[in-house]
């Protein structure tokens, strides 16, 4: 490897790991109050919500990691410029397109580790997640309920025992049930005993001796039903994580061939599987992003180097921000039959991959038409609000 391709790639390696950890913790950050409170209020030990993370990283990483690699194209190659380097390895003979072998180099990686998780790792770990969200409802669903206290842990849900004499047997149980608005009851029965289908991720709570109450809203009239044995359901994945699909299996948890079966199953029944196979053909495109945005960020680098690093980070997600755009619009427009899916998966990397030759052929031939008119519109954007800021001080 020449010298000149290590030292591109050594000034990659600092913000691109800086990139991948902010965007990852960004995209993160929802969900780490929702494992924070199962250690604070649920008592979950903090070796089991760290399995949990690890589950859902390769989700997160298979988008975060072409948004640090654009940004580490740009900082790289801003610093660059902004140092004359750039000039001077052209004046020794080295083009554009030489200097962008290294980023190549590096995006052809990413986009190899990005494939992975989006082909395999994500969707394996995704069923995985699940399943360890299960075994944790299984230990600790009930653990919270306490003998003469109202347990409101579950969702439009209170369920009082006077005795616990076991971890799944309540006597004496009283539980009032609003969720459904429109119809809520009142259920007190002798006793409970709870099992649990991991398989759904629901929780069944089996009542004996026991009335349901309950008022009309339009008549008033009081309705008293007595039973010897009734059934209570209860989500455990919506009162863990927040979330009511736990007995249906996600698009995302499905592999390339469950996509792909599931879409036939769905034509052959007259239905529509444009959302399948939108998501089968995203696993494919999105790893090109990164070799994608190795193209557009370092021209883009070399173009906004008078502003420094705080500029590489700012247009780093101006142009991620609008490749997320074009691709959650393709799906919605897929979803609804007004788009092809192959067409939709490909639109974000068909509209940046033509910005990204186009600077590329620019900043290669120094054209006036190429980067020069964007740097001129850049430096008028900068001048105007640095003399806005300074008419503000």
């Amino acid at each position: 490897m020449k010298i000149i391709d290590r030292y591109i790639i050594k000034e990659l390696i600092p913000p691109f790991f800086l990139g991948l950890l902010l965007f990852t913790f960004v995209l993160l950050i929802n969900r780490i109050f929702k494992l924070t409170d199962l250690i604070v209020a649920k008592g979950v030990p903090l070796t089991e919500v760290l399995r949990l993370v690890s589950y859902i990283m390769p989700s997160f990483l298979t988008l975060t990691i072409p948004m640090a690699l654009l940004l580490a194209a740009l900082v790289a190659f801003g610093r660059l410029s902004t140092d004359s380097e750039i000039v001077a390895l052209k004046a020794t003979g080295f083009s554009v397109y030489r200097l962008m072998v290294p980023v190549f180099a590096v995006s052809l990686v990413t986009a190899a580790v990005t494939a992975y998780f989006s082909l395999y790792l994500g969707p394996h770990k995704a069923r995985n997640f699940k399943k360890e969200v299960f075994a944790i409802a299984r230990t600790h669903a009930f653990a919270d309920i306490e003998e003469g206290v109202f347990n409101d842990s579950f969702k439009n849900l209170v369920i009082y025992a006077n005795k616990v004499p076991a971890p799944n047997v309540m006597d004496g149980v009283f539980i009032s049930d609003e969720r459904d608005p429109n119809d809520p009851y009142v259920i007190i029965a002798r006793q409970g005993i709870l099992n649990m289908d991991m398989s759904t991720g629901y929780a069944y709570l089996v009542l004996k001796d026991g009335s349901i109450h309950r008022k009309e809203n339009k008549s008033g009239s009081y309705q008293e039903i007595k039973f010897d044995n009734n059934t209570l359901s209860i989500n455990l994945y919506q009162k863990f994580l927040g979330d009511s699909d736990a007995n249906k299996r996600d698009k995302r948890e499905m592999s390339l061939r469950e996509l792909r079966d599931a879409a036939r199953r769905m034509a052959g029944a007259g239905k529509q599987s444009y959302d399948l196979m939108t998501e089968y053909y995203n696993r494919f495109t999105i790893p090109l992003a990164c070799i994608i945005f190795g193209l557009v960020g370092p021209p883009l680098g070399m173009f906004s180097r008078r502003s420094g690093k705080s500029s590489g980070l700012t247009v780093a997600l101006v142009i991620f921000t609008l490749y997320y755009m074009l691709m959650k619009g393709g799906e919605d427009m897929a979803s609804a039959g007004r788009f092809p899916p192959l067409l939709a998966a490909l639109l974000p990397n068909l509209a940046a991959g033509s910005i990204g030759v186009y600077l590329v052929a620019s900043a290669g031939t120094e054209r006036s038409m190429g980067l020069q008119s964007m740097k001129n519109l850049y430096g008028r954007f900068v001048n105007r609000d640095g003399a806005s800021r300074r008419k503000d001080g």
